[in-house]
């Protein structure tokens, strides 16, 4: 599985960075502009464990639906997400929250393996690697720019 690691200081109380990044909709008005998404069903009460965002997802001209359950939600600390359904043969993301004396440090993991075993992961290795980083970099930057202009 491949493993992709960012952490970022946002000048934020560590409650206000966890109620942003843990929103969903937050999540679209960060990710970068290569990737659309559009929430087709979600759960409306107010999130906890085994909530269900039911998304549509289009990168390049690859389109595809998955379900992300939250499968932790430890308030002001973790929060982690599963695909539970789409393209992907496994997705963890996972978000660990720490106050600092400048704010909060926040780390964004996401961990995925691609469908296909062998060709999945030379596919993953030569292309699909590089552009989930260069995503998780814009989305961690735009993260932090989104809250502390708030």
């Amino acid at each position: 599985m491949t493993r992709i690691e960012k952490s970022i200081v946002i000048k934020a109380p560590v409650e206000k960075v966890f109620a942003f990044v843990t929103d969903f909709d937050n999540f679209l008005k960060a990710s970068s502009p290569e990737i659309k998404m559009e929430i087709l069903s979600r759960d409306e009460s107010p999130q906890r464990v085994g909530d269900i965002v039911k998304v549509k997802v289009k990168i390049g001209n690859q389109e595809y639906e998955a379900d992300m359950e939250t499968t932790e939600f430890v308030k002001n600390k973790r929060h982690v997400v599963q695909q539970k359904g789409g393209a992907f043969k496994k997705v963890v993301m996972t978000d660990r929250f720490e106050p600092t004396d400048e704010g909060t440090k926040w780390t964004s993991i996401m961990e995925y393996e691609l469908p296909y075993s062998l060709l999945g992961k030379l596919i993953d290795k030569l292309k699909a690697s590089k552009e989930i980083e260069k995503g998780s970099d814009y989305y961690v930057k735009k993260t932090k720019e989104l809250i502390e202009k708030e």
